[in-house]
């Protein structure tokens, strides 16, 4: 069984330039974990999920930074001005520095079940040999294969 097979065809993508304000409406209507962001030509630039965008807005601890004996008290910052703040932020900033795991059409279901299980990924990119994004494959469309493909053959 490839990953063609059972990936997800129908992808919402992101741009670099969206705000993370269009992310959450792309995520929250659509009814998913995450989305690619690809260039103008559809080439896999990134991935961003509803988890890197819960780490991105996590509000910033209380600091205490130490200089000799000089000892200052930053306050934390509340969620709610950090979502205020950051609503307008561009996905670029959210998934810079980022390394891209991405799979091939043609890769077989035991290569799935690896990268999934070593990068504990829920979603992984299908892209083909031009790196432009053709499907999505999640942790669910892996369970559903390996069931259809060896439990119910049993029964």
């Amino acid at each position: 069984m490839l990953v063609k097979d059972f990936m997800i065809r129908e992808v919402f993508v992101a741009r670099p330039d969206f705000t993370l304000k269009e992310i959450l409406r792309i995520l929250i209507e659509n009814k998913v974990g995450g989305v690619p962001v690809v260039d103008e030509q559809d080439k896999l630039l990134g991935m961003v999920t509803d988890g890197d965008i819960l780490r991105y807005l996590t509000p910033a601890e209380e600091a205490i930074m130490g200089y000799f004996t000089y000892i200052t008290v930053l306050p934390g910052e509340e969620l709610d001005e950090k979502v205020t703040s950051q609503m307008n932020d561009k996905v670029s900033q959210i998934i810079k520095n980022k390394r891209i795991t991405k799979l091939s059409p043609e890769d077989p279901l035991d290569e799935l079940i690896k990268v999934l299980s070593k990068h504990h990924f829920k979603k992984i990119p299908v892209v083909d040999k031009n790196d432009k994004v053709v499907g999505i494959i999640s942790r669910g469309d892996a369970l559903r294969a390996l069931y259809k493909e060896f439990v119910q053959k049993l029964e």
